[in-house]
C-alpha cells in the first residue's frame, strides 16, 4: 500500500525549496556580482596607480632635470669652463669657483647627495659630495662615470650602494652636455648629478598593499625594501600578487605594480561564508517553524477529518468542539463545518429559492429592457416628420440626437479614433448651439496626419460643455470654440479653447490639483480619474484662463494609432 503523505511532509520541503533557493541564487548573483565589481575596481585602481606612478616620476625627473639644465645654461658656468678647458685663467680659482657652484646646487635641493662635472679638454674631474659635505675629499664623488651622450639628458642608476655609517646609499643619476650656447657643436664638459633613490621610492610609494618597482630593463634600480635594488624584477614573489607594468617615456625605465589580492580574497571569501551562516541559520529556523506551526494546525485537521467521515456514514449529530488552545482559523473551519451539518437541509432549500428568484428577475429586468433600437426607429421616424413639414433645423437636432444616443451606447468607454471623436462632438455643439440660442463659432485644427490616433470615447465632451455652460453662456459677442490637436513627442497634445468669462487665479490653481474639490466641474474629476484609469502615469492636463477673456484646458496622451497597423501617412507613432 502507497504510503499517505502528511501535511508536514508537503511544507518543509516546499518552504526550503521556496526560500533556500531563490537564497541561494541570490547569494551566488551576489558573490558573483561583488567579484566582478571588485575586479572591475581594482583595475582601475592598479591603472590609476601606475599613471599616478608615472606622473609622479615625470614630476621628480623634472625637477632635478630642470636643475641641471640651469646649471648647464648659466653662461657664467660656461665662461668658467671655458677658461677651465682653454688654461687662459688660473686653474685653481675657476675650479674653487665651479666648487662652490655645485656645493650650493647640493646643498640648497633635497635629495641631491652629489654633482660631478669632467671638463671635455684635460676630462678634469670637479665634483662637490653632500654626504662628506667635501669637494676635494670623496670616495665616491671623484669615480663616478660620466657617459658620453648625444641626447638632452641621460638617466641611468647605480645599483652598488654607498656607505653610510650603517645605512646603504643608492644612486640615480641625470647625465647632461654642459655645451657653448654660442656654438652648440662645442662640447665643454658632462655634468651628473646623483640624487638618493630614496626620493624616488618615497615620491612612488602608493600605500599599502601595494609596491611600486622601477627598473631599467629587468633589472630593479628603485624599490620599497632597498636589498632588491640590483635585483632581477622575475626574482621578486609574485604569489597572491596582481602585476602591472607601465614604460617611463622621460627616462625610458618601467614602472612595475605589485598589488596585493589578500583583501580582495578576503572580501569575497567573507561574503561566501556570510551567505553560508545566513543560509543554515534559515534553513534551521524554517524547520522548526514548519514543525511547531503544523503541529497543532495538523491536530485540529485530524479532528475535522474524523468529523466529515462520521457525516459522510450519515450521522449529522457529528459536532466538533471548539477549544481556546486552537488557531482562529481552525475556530472557523470548525464552527462552520457545526453550521454546515446543522443547516445543510435549510441551505438546499435556499438555494433552489434564490435560483427560482434569479430566474424571475431575470425576467422581470428583461420585460422592462428597452431596445435602443426602438429609441433610434422613433427618433428616424420623427426625423423625417419634421423633414416632411420642412422643419430642416428640427431634423437636423433629431439627427444629431441619433448619431450622439449611437455613438455614446456603442462600446461605452472603449476607444475610437480622433476623426470619429470629432465628427460626433460636431453633432454634440449642434444641440448646444440650439440650446444656446445663438450660433457657436467651432474652429477644429487637427493635421490629417493624426485623424487615426486613437483616443477613449467622450473624452473631449465634459471639457466642450463645460466650456459652454461656464464659458459662454450669456456672454457678449461672437462664441468661439477651438479644439487643436498636434503632436508633442510620443504624446498627443490636445487643447480645447473658448473666449468665454474665464475663471479667477484661485480656480484654476484649484481644477489643476489633482486632490481638488472641482465642485460644479464634477467632470473633470471624472475625466482626471479616466486619465489615471486609461493612462496611469503617461497621460497629464491642465488648465489656464484668465478672467474675461478665455480659458485653455492642455490634455497630453499617449500617441497611438487605432488597429494597431501604422500607414505610411499617419503621425501616429513615437
Amino acid at each position: 500500500m502507497k504510503r499517505e503523505i502528511t501535511l508536514r511532509q508537503v511544507l518543509i520541503p516546499a518552504f526550503l525549496t521556496v526560500v533556500v533557493l531563490p537564497m541561494l541564487l541570490m547569494a551566488l548573483f551576489s558573490i558573483l556580482r561583488l567579484k566582478a565589481n571588485m575586479q572591475e575596481t581594482l583595475e582601475m585602481q592598479i591603472e590609476s596607480n601606475l599613471e599616478k606612478a608615472d606622473q609622479v616620476l615625470d614630476m621628480v625627473l623634472d625637477k632635478y632635470k630642470t636643475i641641471l639644465y640651469d646649471f648647464c645654461t648659466d653662461d657664467s658656468i660656461v665662461e668658467i669652463v671655458e677658461s677651465v678647458n682653454e688654461g687662459v685663467d688660473d686653474k685653481d680659482v675657476n675650479t674653487g669657483k665651479l666648487r662652490r657652484e655645485l656645493s650650493h646646487i647640493c646643498n640648497r635641493n633635497d635629495g641631491v647627495v652629489g654633482i660631478t662635472l669632467r671638463t671635455a679638454g684635460d676630462e678634469k674631474v670637479i665634483y662637490y659630495d653632500r654626504l662628506a659635505s667635501s669637494s676635494s675629499n670623496a670616495q665616491w664623488a671623484s669615480k663616478v662615470r660620466v657617459p658620453d651622450i648625444n641626447a638632452a639628458e641621460d638617466y641611468y642608476a647605480v645599483t652598488v650602494p654607498l656607505k653610510r655609517n650603517e645605512d646603504n646609499i643608492y644612486l640615480i643619476q641625470i647625465a647632461r652636455n654642459l655645451v657653448d650656447y654660442r656654438n652648440i657643436h662645442k662640447k665643454l664638459g658632462t655634468v651628473v648629478m646623483s640624487i638618493n633613490e630614496e626620493i624616488l621610492e618615497k615620491a612612488l610609494d602608493p600605500g599599502e598593499g601595494k609596491s611600486i618597482y622601477l627598473c631599467r630593463g629587468n633589472m630593479i634600480i628603485s624599490a620599497p625594501d632597498n636589498e632588491d635594488i640590483g635585483k632581477n624584477i622575475n626574482d621578486i614573489p609574485t604569489k597572491n600578487m596582481l602585476v602591472t607594468s607601465r614604460r617611463n617615456e622621460t627616462s625610458g625605465w618601467n614602472i612595475y605594480n605589485f598589488h596585493s589580492l589578500d583583501v580582495y580574497s578576503k572580501t569575497v571569501r567573507e561574503q561566501a561564508l556570510f551567505w553560508v551562516f545566513i543560509g543554515v541559520g534559515i534553513m534551521a529556523a524554517l524547520l522548526g517553524i514548519v514543525y511547531f506551526a503544523t503541529r497543532p494546525v495538523l491536530k485540529s485537521l485530524d479532528n475535522v477529518v474524523d468529523a466529515m467521515e462520521t457525516v459522510e456514514k450519515g450521522d449529522f449529530g457529528a459536532r466538533l468542539t471548539i477549544n481556546q488552545g486552537i488557531t482562529s482559523e481552525m475556530k472557523k473551519i470548525y464552527s462552520g463545518f457545526n453550521e454546515m451539518v446543522e443547516q445543510i437541509d435549510a441551505l438546499v432549500g435556499q438555494v433552489k429559492q434564490a435560483v427560482v428568484e434569479q430566474k424571475n428577475a431575470e425576467i422581470s429586468a428583461l420585460e422592462a429592457q428597452i431596445d435602443p433600437h426602438f429609441l433610434y426607429n422613433t427618433l428616424d421616424t420623427i426625423n423625417w416628420k419634421a423633414i416632411e413639414k420642412e422643419e430642416y433645423e428640427i431634423s437636423g437636432m433629431v439627427g444629431a440626437l441619433a448619431d450622439i444616443l449611437r455613438y455614446t451606447v456603442r462600446n461605452a468607454g472603449g476607444e475610437t479614433t480622433i476623426e470619429k471623436e470629432l465628427y460626433w462632438l460636431d453633432e454634440y455643439m449642434l444641440l448646444q448651439s440650439a440650446k444656446l440660442g445663438r450660433k457657436l463659432n467651432t474652429i477644429i485644427d487637427v493635421p490629417d496626419g493624426l485623424l487615426e490616433c486613437r483616443i477613449h470615447k467622450l473624452l473631449l465632451q465634459p471639457f466642450v460643455e463645460n466650456s459652454i455652460k461656464h464659458g459662454l453662456y450669456n456672454i457678449e459677442g461672437e462664441c468661439i470654440l477651438k479644439i487643436s490637436i498636434k503632436k508633442l513627442e510620443e504624446q498627443l497634445h490636445i487643447i480645447i479653447e473658448d473666449n468665454g468669462r474665464g475663471m479667477s487665479k484661485n480656480k484654476v490653481e484649484e481644477l489643476n490639483k489633482e486632490t481638488g474639490d472641482e465642485g460644479e466641474h464634477l467632470g473633470v474629476a471624472n475625466v482626471r480619474k479616466r486619465l489615471k484609469l486609461y493612462y496611469g502615469d503617461r497621460a497629464d492636463m491642465f488648465f489656464e484662463s484668465r478672467a474675461g477673456r478665455y480659458t485653455r484646458v492642455h490634455l497630453f496622451i499617449p500617441l497611438e494609432e487605432m488597429g494597431g497597423n501604422l500607414n505610411e501617412n499617419s503621425d501616429c507613432r513615437g
